[in-house]
């Protein structure tokens, strides 16, 4: 998943506070700094939210993901992640 410092980034890129990205997503500007801290995830909806508001194209980046995760199931012959080992 995305981490924190990945969501502060692009709210910061967007231009928005995190007082007005919390009021985008109808919750407090406290749930927005512990997404960005790392304490907690959004929930799906907030997620993609968050990705539509600082003008992130959501499918270009799961494909991404997957692409990325492809790779790695290749390179070592297994469905699972390195770290998963």
């Amino acid at each position: 998943m995305i981490s924190g410092n990945d969501l502060k980034a692009m709210r910061k890129k967007a231009g928005l506070t995190q007082k007005q990205m919390a009021d985008k997503l109808n919750i407090t500007r406290e749930t927005v700094s512990n997404y960005e801290l790392g304490v907690g995830e959004p929930r799906t909806g907030h997620f993609f939210k968050w990705l539509f508001y600082c003008k992130v194209d959501a499918k270009a980046l799961l494909n991404q993901i997957k692409s990325i995760s492809d790779e790695i199931n290749d390179s070592d012959g297994s469905h699972r992640f390195k770290d998963d080992e």
